[in-house]
């Protein structure tokens, strides 16, 4: 989180502070000789929105630089209300506004002690600011802004305050819960969906796999939840490889795909007087009109796709250059 160093006299209170919430404060930061976290001020008025103690420790200290992250208190993203609750919830009964909060600071009529919960788009992170990087001067008188109360009444406080980390915590479980059921809605309905895509049969010689073939497969696969790769054993009467090598190569080509497989296809497939041997599939895709007229012939749901249009090279065409080599 960005803070800078500033004069601590641009800095205007919001709230008293509690006496011996402040002595614990003052004596953890002077065994660590550190800060950790920065006051959150706005940046128009200096209103201290987040480390009222820390601010009357710097004076009574006499701090004449602390570090301060600042901030645009009319971002409407920065709330405030008087409960942690108002973090998810609004109550305009017990709420205050920013408007009073600022014209409190600054004709300085200072809230309770903890009377205002300021809740940000952002995590408070650590500084670990060492003491001796901020200038001294004399030390001031804080006693106006210490609350005068018992010890027993500010453990009562704390009490009442950890009653308000608890019901928050309670409604965050409760949230939680609610997304978690809503995930768990969406994946069902996910999953659902992708069982109700088809599953597709490619097949082909693929003697060899080209440039043109993939490309065309690969469009395919977000539209199908399973392509299935049919190699024919059908070897064209130029043949420069077998097909089980082919289909070692496409397995290698699709090896991080998990909807695509790849099997082969006893004899040639146009020839077949049935469908046996052949995967479980809904639809049988091919450029090829011999094989689509095979499946019309089988009673085999087909649909047509363009035959690597554009790409200037097909199987035919590579094994001739090949083989004149």
């Amino acid at each position: 989180m960005k803070y800078e160093i500033i004069s601590i006299n641009k800095l205007l209170p919001l709230e008293k502070v509690f006496p011996s919430h402040l002595k614990n404060l003052s004596d953890m930061i002077d065994r660590d000789g550190f800060i950790l976290k920065a006051i959150l001020a706005d940046y128009k008025t200096g209103t201290i929105l987040d480390g009222s103690h820390r601010y009357v420790y710097f004076l009574m200290r006499g701090y004449k630089t602390v570090p301060v992250h600042f901030i645009d208190y009319d971002d409407e993203n920065i709330r405030v209300g008087t409960h942690l609750k108002h973090r998810f919830l609004i109550d305009d009964s017990t709420q205050i506004s920013k408007t009073e909060c600022k014209e409190r600071a600054l004709k300085g009529n200072l809230f309770f002690p903890r009377t205002t919960r300021h809740f940000f788009p952002f995590r408070k992170g650590d500084i670990s600011l060492p003491l001796t990087s901020l200038e001294l001067k004399d030390p001031v008188d804080v006693s106006h802004l210490i609350e005068k109360i018992e010890i027993s009444e500010e453990i009562e406080y704390n009490k009442k305050y950890i009653k308000e980390i608890e019901n928050e915590i309670e409604i965050i479980v409760q949230y939680l819960s609610e997304v978690s059921e809503t995930k768990k809605y969406l994946l069902n309905l996910s999953d659902l969906m992708d069982k109700s895509r088809q599953i597709a049969f490619f097949p082909g010689k693929f003697h060899p796999p080209h440039i043109g073939q993939i490309l065309t497969i690969l469009k395919l696969l977000p539209k199908y939840r399973k392509v299935i790769i049919g190699v024919s054993e059908h070897e064209p009467e130029v043949a420069i490889t077998s097909p089980d090598d082919i289909i070692l190569m496409l397995k290698s080509l699709f090896v991080n795909f998990d909807n695509v497989e790849i099997c082969k296809i006893e004899k040639t497939l146009v020839n077949k007087v049935n469908t046996d041997g052949l995967p479980d599939f809904d639809i049988l895709l091919s450029g090829n009109q011999d094989v689509l007229d095979w499946a019309e012939s089988m009673k085999i749901n087909s649909e047509h796709i363009p035959r690597s249009a554009g790409i200037m090279c097909s199987g035919t065409e590579i094994r001739r250059i090949m083989t004149n080599e």
